[in-house]
């Protein structure tokens, strides 16, 4: 799932760099028509016989420009340790100016594809590197500059990345496509940022070019929840800034709003079980979202006419009709899987319907259908992503015997060997008071304690030093675990001299409730979790304090319905706009080619006791 919620940003990225008309491999490149100079890529076959030359030959310069042409192909292949080798080989500050940038630049896009963002930086910072970007050609300074943008937004440093993409699309004037590709993705970094930085930024810049978009961006973000009130403020935007290059072409998502204002549903129909095992779950999310509903109400927000039925009893077929006979425009439900399954046996839907959970990957959903839930697979491939991107490679599994924690680490697994990491171990836990013994076989402190006995028995040592070492071939641990488990697990790790590995785990590691005396015993813990924990100004949570059951238990289930109520009328733009997110309480939300809602979470750490807010992408290095 968190793969999908980056698959518009990367297809633009794989675009421009499509489009980008790059450097040449130093080799003997074709000649376009146009006279402009394109890469040309060796075949696998042919990179040994071109490095043998490239041994032989008298020409320092030509030999550098031999083993660019190769690494740049190696690269492109995906044989990145390969193109580690012969990039290594070299000496760069012998180089020519024109072969030291392509060094840096194609060490920074190895770096990068091997997930080691910060070496990558080192490359395209170097002092040289900065020096001789400014005289060189064009294509260079674009390449470099949108290596910089990208590589900025990965790390989390948005406001750089900001000002790279600004530069960026003055050195584009003469490349219409890849200035809009670059305007889009420039929106898109924009709105990583909080709102009160967005704000903070529309006042503080002098350059007009970035006030322009900081203004947008903050009004847009400040309405997303009062589609209405967001246009209305595009508009005025619009008015004062005629010239301003996003005036001229407004970011895609925003085009759309005057088509939802128009086309938003008058009447929604919620298909819930009103009664029975599911009641109690189902009435947290209607909770959700008659918040939603009274927050918008309070401030003038267009709100729809809201009609419950009770799928606990009669067919569900027949409900959805019913639902539809009386005037629903759009339909949120049913919440069990089976219901939703049954639903999509229809070819078409007779109105847009959001299931509140998902069936099964190979089931082929009707056309209307959306799915929105609270997956834990979809945390498990995030926390994947995250651990490769922090430099990890070799992972450690401690979960519970569950079909929870089965699902969870499968999610996992097949991410990280994806990515190219390594499971090193897989151990699962079940009573309290195994924990100890689990954890001291998992770090392979039992054996370390023999082989201490054996010393001491060929030494004859009673008062032998002697410290057990842990295991070295993990470098990280993917904890699935409920808070009371990982109170135990986590001190459990540091008694057993592992307390120096990260750890990383899923939401349900926290369940919002601050209570430091305890999750003391957590510190250090980095996990997924929602939004919703840490906006304590939230007008719907001061609706569902006043109404609702404060139980941790329903804390994700109000979420989601909150974000239900604000998703409904904005499912055909998040749809058709690839590009389009909704910043909702369960994360920053979009909608991939199955129609389903992908979250991507936001980070925290435990420090202290308490859950702290931590940026999408940490500074450890590799």
């Amino acid at each position: 799932m968190f793969r999908s919620t980056l698959f518009y940003r990367r297809s633009l990225l794989t675009a421009f760099t499509c489009i980008l008309v790059v450097l040449a491999s130093c080799g003997s490149p074709t000649k376009p028509d146009d006279g402009e100079e394109q890469v040309v890529y060796t075949s696998l076959d042919k990179i040994p016989a071109l490095l043998e030359k490239a041994n032989t030959t008298d020409d320092t310069d030509e030999s550098a420009a031999m083993r660019l042409q190769a690494a740049a192909s190696l690269v492109e292949h995906g044989e990145l340790d390969w193109a580690r080798n012969v990039l290594q080989g070299m000496f760069a500050n012998a180089l020519n100016d024109e072969h030291y940038l392509r060094f840096n630049i194609l060490s920074a896009e190895l770096a990068m594809a091997e997930g080691r963002p910060f070496r990558a930086k080192r490359f395209l910072w170097d002092v040289r590197f900065y020096d001789t970007l400014g005289l060189a050609d064009l294509d260079t300074q674009i390449k470099a500059t949108e290596l910089r943008a990208s590589l900025l937004n990965d790390i989390a440093e948005y406001r750089d990345s900001i000002k790279e993409r600004i530069s960026l699309d003055t050195l584009l004037l003469e490349k219409p496509e890849e200035q809009a590709l670059n305007q889009d993705l420039l929106w898109q970094t924009l709105m990583e940022l909080p709102l009160r930085d967005l704000a903070m930024e529309s006042q503080i810049q002098s350059n007009l070019t970035l006030k322009g978009w900081y203004t947008l961006a903050a009004l847009s973000k400040d309405n997303q929840t009062n589609i209405r009130m967001q246009l209305q403020e595009v508009e005025n935007w619009s008015q004062q800034w005629p010239e301003h290059p996003a005036s001229m072409r407004l970011p895609a998502d925003l085009q759309f709003l005057r088509q939802l204002v128009d086309e938003q549903p008058q009447q929604v129909a919620l298909l819930l079980p009103l009664s029975g095992n599911l009641k109690g779950p189902a009435q947290a999310i209607s909770d959700g979202f008659m918040a939603g509903w009274y927050s918008a109400s309070k401030v003038g927000g267009d709100t729809p006419t809201v009609r419950f039925y009770d799928t606990a009893t009669g067919d569900i077929n027949a409900l959805y009709d019913q639902a539809v006979a009386d005037g629903a425009e759009l339909i949120i439900g049913p919440l069990d899987k089976e219901k939703i399954a049954e639903l999509t046996l229809r070819p078409a839907l007779d109105v847009p319907t959001l299931g509140l959970n998902y069936t099964d990957d190979d089931l082929v959903l009707s056309e209307g259908m959306y799915q929105f839930g609270l997956l834990p697979e979809a945390d498990a491939e995030q926390v994947a992503h995250r651990a490769w991107r922090d430099g990890h490679r070799r992972a450690m599994v401690l979960a519970p015997k569950s079909v929870w924690g089965d699902r969870s680490v499968k999610a996992f697994s097949d991410v990280w060997r994806e990515l190219g990491g390594e499971l090193t171990w897989d151990y699962r836990y079940s009573q309290p008071k195994d924990y100890s013994k689990l954890i001291a076989d998992a770090m392979d402190i039992n054996d370390s304690n023999k082989r201490r006995s054996r010393v001491r028995s060929v030494l004859g040592q009673i008062n032998l030093e002697f410290e057990p070492r842990r295991r070295e071939d993990v470098d990280m641990i993917f904890l699935v675990a409920h808070p009371d488990d990982a109170r135990q697990l986590k001190p459990s790790l540091a008694f057993h001299y592992a307390g120096d590995i990260p750890v990383y785990a899923p939401s349900q590691v926290y369940n919002g409730e601050i209570n430091p005396a305890v999750d003391k015993d957590m510190n250090a813990i980095r996990f997924v979790t929602l939004p919703w924990f840490f906006e304590s100004n939230l007008p719907e949570k001061r609706e569902i304090d006043k109404y609702g059951n404060r139980a941790a238990v329903y804390q994700r289930l109000y979420a989601l319905g909150v974000d239900a109520y604000h998703l409904f009328p904005r499912l055909q733009q998040l749809a058709s706009m690839k590009q389009a997110n909704f910043y909702g309480t369960t994360g920053r939300l979009s909608v991939d080619e199955n129609r389903r809602i992908v979250r991507e979470q936001t980070w925290a750490q435990f420090i202290q006791g308490r859950a702290v807010a931590m940026p999408t992408v940490s500074q450890e290095d590799q």
